[in-house]
This record gives structure tokens, sequence and C-alpha cells, in this order.
């Protein structure tokens, strides 16, 4: 009999199995003929793998023993359909104790699917109708942290509440107010150390986080383009505050395309805080994107070792190196952690 690969009840115990997303490759922008279109995007593609690239070899080195990743076809070319990314496989798919469910129709993570369910994995597939699908369309796993037999979901996700308390009886529900994706502004760092920003201190039940520390940080996602702040300013208000390239704010043509053709691309950049949006692979060690001083005080504080991995387009895709990974197993069981 084989055993199920799939085992995640909270974001901290020790990381032995991911997903990593996937762009598609610059070869896929050839059919662009406008160069001021296609050079950006290509660019894009080519240093969001390389930063891609160099996370895998940060999970291998700190002994994540299975990493998978989503595949396209490689014959694909923008105009052959409508255009989909895989670059953040954490807000269309989530992972509760033994079961992974599927929240997003997006035919590049079949190869993933289809190998979990040939083996002994429960895999939950609105999409196929092959796999049982107890659960309903475009729910927002991003709105949804795990705490061992607790569940915290954000209150913009009424479904979503409603899907749990009836499908897991064990298991507690309890609600924030951010309004927006969690993993955006707080991350439960281990048992009892929360990280998060000033701006949302008060948007969490604090009754069940008796005896948990709250660690505030500012905001310096954009201090490493500081040196660039009148043209990061000029492309978010081209852009609605949705995203942000470097060196293409004065690229009316880029903007204008992907305001037209890759709106689902983008997301929000302005509401996201990435110094918060970390992977932690263990108790003991996190990987976040750059150095913050009032984070790493904190992590010097708990014997934490931050690993930093640069994504250099995270302003492009709105999307952090949480949202770039999915947890399938952890080395953990069922536990409680919050007061209740």
């Amino acid at each position: 009999m084989k055993t199920t690969r799939i085992n995640s009840w909270c974001g901290w115990d020790p990381l032995e199995e991911v997903w990593v997303g996937r762009n598609h490759d610059p070869a896929f922008f050839d059919t662009i003929k406008n160069p001021k279109v296609r050079s950006p995007l290509q660019r894009i593609a080519q240093e969001t793998e390389e930063d891609f690239q160099n996370l895998i070899t940060i999970l291998k080195q700190y002994g994540v023993s299975k990493i998978m990743r989503p595949e396209f076809d490689s014959n694909l070319r923008f105009g052959d359909g409508t255009p989909a990314h895989a670059t953040n496989p954490r807000d269309h798919h989530f992972v509760y104790g033994d079961q992974l469910y599927r929240f997003e129709d997006k035919s590049c993570y079949n190869n993933l699917y289809r190998e979990y369910s040939e083996q002994n994995n429960k895999v939950y597939d609105p999409y196929s109708n092959n796999i049982a699908t107890p659960i309903t369309h475009n729910l927002e796993a991003s709105q949804c942290v795990r705490f061992g037999d607790a569940v915290l979901i954000d209150r913009l996700q009424y479904d979503h509440m409603k899907w749990f308390r009836n499908n897991f009886a064990d298991t507690k529900v309890f609600v924030s107010t951010l309004d927006g994706h969690s993993d955006g502004v707080f991350c439960p760092v281990k048992p009892g150390l929360i990280i998060t920003t000033y701006e949302y201190k008060n948007h969490f039940e604090r009754s069940i986080f008796k005896d948990w520390e709250f660690a505030y940080t500012d905001n310096n996602s954009w201090e490493q383009v500081s040196d660039l702040k009148k043209s990061v300013n000029k492309m978010l208000l081209k852009t609605d505050q949705r995203y942000y390239v470097e060196g293409e704010e004065n690229n009316d043509e880029f903007i204008h395309f992907v305001d037209s053709y890759l709106n689902d691309w983008v997301g929000y950049v302005a509401e996201s805080v990435f110094d918060v949006n970390m992977l932690v692979l263990d108790q003991n060690h996190v990987v976040v994107k750059s150095y913050n001083k009032k984070m790493f005080d904190v992590f010097k504080k708990h014997k934490i070792e931050p690993i930093i991995c640069n994504l250099r387009h995270c302003f492009f895709w709105d999307n952090g190196l949480h949202c770039n990974t999915l947890d399938i197993r952890r080395n953990g069981k069922k536990e409680r952690y919050l007061n209740y």
C-alpha cells in the first residue's frame, strides 16, 4: 500500500515536499511583434525563472527532499488561447492535513494532479469528472491560514467559512478582518510568534492568541527601489497602483498591453507587504525576500536564521515567496496551537 505524500497542518513544521511556481519561458512571447512589449515580458520571464532556480537551490540546501513544478506545453505561444501563468500555486490550492484542494482551473497543474491522484492521495478537483469534488469554485486559498486543529479565514470568504464548518466538524474556524490575502500582511513563523505590520495590529481576535507574541515590522518592500522613487510613483500612477516593472515607467505601450491582455497576471501591488510573505522551512529557518532590520531583530531574538532569496519581479506578479510555493508535506501532526 502506498503512503500518502500529502501532510501539512500548519506553516512551520519541517518542510519536506513543496511546489514551486513557474512562468512561461521567454520564447512564449516571440509572437508579440512590438519589441517595446516583447522585450520586457521576455526579461520578466527569464529573471523570474532565475529567481525560482535560486529558491530551489536554497530549498535543497536546507533539506527539502521533493520539489515539484507545474508544466506548460513548450509549443504554446502568446495568442494560443487565454494566457495563464503559474507563478503563485498558493493562491489556487489549499492543503489541509492529508488533503489537497484545487480552486482554479489551470491546465499547467494537470501533471501534478495526475501524479498525486494516481497514488494514494486525497486530491479534490472540481474541474475533473474523475475526482470527488466536495468544494465549490472560486475560493481564495490565500485567505485561509492553518493553525493545526484550527483555521483563520478572512471575513470576505463567507462561503469558505461555511464550507470548512460543513466538511471539517472537528476543525475550529476563526475569522480575521484583513479583507484580503492574509499571507500578504502577516505570517505565523512558529507557535507563539506572528510577524505583521502596525497597520493590521487590530485585525485579529486576540483572545485566541493568548501568550503569542505579535512582532510588528515596517513595510520595507519598496526600499530596494527607493532610489527610483520618482519612477516608481510615476508607473504606479499609470497602473492604478497595480504593478511596477523597473525601467518600464515610460513605456506606455507595455503598460497598455498588460492592461489589455494580461490583466489577470497582475494584482494590486501597493497593498502587499512582501517582507512578511515569507516561506518558513521549519521553526529555525525562514526564506525571506530581503533584509528588514526590525524583522531580522525578531529572528535573532528567537534564534531563527533568515535566508534571503530576492524576487526581482514580485512588483509585477504581486506575489512573494509564500505565494510562489505550496507546502505539500511537512513533518508534523494535527495539534492545538490557539487558545479556545
